[in-house]
């Protein structure tokens, strides 16, 4: 019988049960770092962020340089493709559901995820390749990348890259609240990474490309998962989100419409795609205090990039990042100020699409953007007030959450019957065309 091939779903014997070892690090800096000085004996790793990265490990480097220079960083941090997270996923849902999945579909899923993780990470290194010389004054915000492995042929279970450390940054999660000009930075870097993206050539375009909206959430919004997340969502407080849960839930699947989610520019009439983070919400933003404010200072994760329509991130850091109050008051401004920033970052090129049809987006993405940060809501709930010791900051937690969620479903049913209408004007208008 022949052994079974390393597989980039199995837990490895490298660092922190991936397939990366030391030395396969030692030989990354040596080659892209251009020195031949090591990590010494005295070098500290360790797990950062646990929980967060669904396709990878994140690891913080604390250098001991066998070769000092001042070049070279104190910190690093190593994020290391693997899927040990979504092995702990599977396992609750499968606690929770024995029946969740038959063999063939358990099966299936592997399949996937072994084809996504080594996909995402190649994309992402991709991503900060192309993006370099665009990032003119670090308007982008993307951390600096050292050394990086991608998957190819040969390569199946090593997925390497080896970022800049970002002393002092902190991550403003769910259970807290942005104010709508602190997104400015954010905004900005949006602005940039989109008018960037008009100059990409075919080749960068294909390199990036691949992400899909309906096979990566399809299973999670099938209608026992859209049951599962009501389910959830009304636990954060049963008193006050299970009528506004039960409401958006008796729209059915209906709500769940892949044709506009997936076909944004198609309803807005925009003819042309721009570049999409794809992840952009609040634990994949980094801030600092500065004179006693929060600055946004890198934003982290591109592992969802993809071309595709310019509301597509706005949504989903409006959603996690800001008050409901807060989000339904400046939604429009804050659009506003983007496209400003936009038309800067295009230098006096032609915009791809107007300020009208970036608001239609917002309005016509808002309900699948929406159902796609609301799983969020659950897991990040439950964690922070399951095993929190300060019962003064976990009711302030929950009351964040639950004003976040209580606004979210207003407008899921809101926006769903608003898209409703205008597919039915479309619809309308192509056989009258016929």
């Amino acid at each position: 019988m022949s052994e079974k091939k390393p597989s980039i779903i199995d837990n490895g014997d490298g660092l922190f049960e991936t397939h990366v070892k030391l030395e396969d690090i030692q030989i990354l800096i040596k080659e892209q770092m251009n020195t031949d000085s090591k990590l010494g004996e005295k070098t500290k790793l360790t797990v950062v962020g646990d929980g967060n990265g669904f396709m990878s490990r994140v690891v913080l480097v604390e250098a001991d340089w066998t070769i000092p220079n001042e070049n070279l960083p104190e910190k690093i941090i190593l994020k290391l493709t693997s899927c040990i997270n979504v092995h702990h996923l599977v396992s609750q849902m499968k606690e929770k559901n024995p029946d969740a999945f038959t063999e063939q579909q358990e099966a299936e899923l592997w399949a996937m995820f072994e084809r996504e993780a080594q996909n995402v990470h190649n994309r992402e290194v991709n991503l900060y390749r192309i993006t370099e010389k665009w990032n003119k004054n670090d308007a982008l915000l993307s951390p600096k990348i050292y050394f990086y492995k991608k998957f190819d042929c040969e390569n199946k279970t090593q997925g390497v890259l080896g970022m800049e450390y970002v002393d002092d940054a902190v991550v403003r999660h769910l259970y807290c609240n942005a104010k709508p000009h602190e997104l400015h930075p954010i905004l900005q870097s949006l602005a940039t990474l989109q008018a960037g993206s008009l100059h990409l050539t075919e080749d960068e375009i294909n390199s990036i490309s691949g992400y899909d909206f309906k096979s990566m959430v399809g299973r999670m919004m099938s209608e026992e998962g859209m049951k599962q997340m009501y389910t959830r969502a009304r636990q954060i407080n049963p008193e006050r989100l299970t009528k506004p849960t039960d409401a958006v839930e008796a729209l059915g699947m209906d709500i769940v419409n892949f044709e506009i989610s997936c076909h944004v520019n198609k309803y807005a009439g925009i003819q042309k795609n721009v570049l999409v983070h794809g992840d952009l919400w609040a634990a994949n933003i980094l801030w600092k205090e500065n004179d006693g404010n929060c600055v946004a200072s890198k934003v982290i994760d591109y592992q969802l990039i993809h071309m595709g329509n310019p509301a597509e991130d706005l949504v989903r850091v409006f959603l996690s990042t800001l008050s409901g109050a807060d989000r339904q008051a400046h939604w429009e401004k804050l659009l506003e100020q983007f496209y400003e920033y936009f038309l800067e970052a295009l230098e006096g090129n032609e915009a791809p699409y107007t300020l009208d049809q970036l608001k239609e987006s917002y309005r016509l993405y808002f309900v699948g953007g929406g159902l796609f940060v609301m799983p969020l809501f659950g897991p990040v709930a439950q964690a922070k007030l399951s095993y929190s010791t300060d019962n003064e900051n976990v009711e302030e937690y929950r009351e964040v959450l639950t004003e976040k969620a209580e606004r979210l479903m207003e407008d899921l049913k809101r926006w769903h019957l608003y898209s409703k209408d205008v597919t039915k004007d479309l619809e309308t208008a192509e056989k009258l065309t016929l």
